[in-house]
């Protein structure tokens, strides 16, 4: 990939990225404004870490993410999507927990938690990034 067609990818994901922001947000402001929510002080499912590790490895994950997309190691117009997924549903819980102090869960899963529509876009990217890598990076 040129240093051009990365530029062109890095705009347009900046701009997706910004909007699912924006969509969640929105989303999240009307959920505790006129309906019940779980206030996620923990990471996936509730689990509690301290905010040390918590912290490093967000910024790893991230950081590791954003290396791979740069580097170009997320070849396909689809891995880009997938990173923008992932990298705006982080961010997006990041806002809800320096707003709330917490992440806003409002969507049930079964008896066991709870989630909202940032951790769909984590969830769906990192699905296509592991797809991708390993059933359609064999054949």
């Amino acid at each position: 990939m040129t240093t051009h067609h990365r530029m062109w990818w890095f705009l347009a994901g900046a701009v997706c990225v910004g909007l699912f922001v924006v969509i969640d947000q929105l989303i999240t402001q009307y959920v505790v404004a006129s309906a019940v929510y779980l206030c996620n002080k923990g990471i996936a499912l509730g689990v509690i870490l301290p905010r040390a590790i918590f912290s490093i490895a967000w910024v790893g994950i991230v950081g590791l993410l954003g290396w791979l997309w740069w580097r170009g190691m997320l070849w396909k117009p689809i891995d880009h999507v997938a990173f923008m997924m992932i990298f705006a549903g982080a961010c997006s819980n990041l806002v809800d927990r320096v707003r709330y102090g917490c992440v806003i869960d409002y969507i049930p899963f079964f008896t066991i938690s709870s989630f909202n529509v940032a951790d769909v876009f984590i969830t769906c990217g990192a699905a296509i990034i592991a797809w991708h890598v390993f059933a359609v990076s064999r054949r």
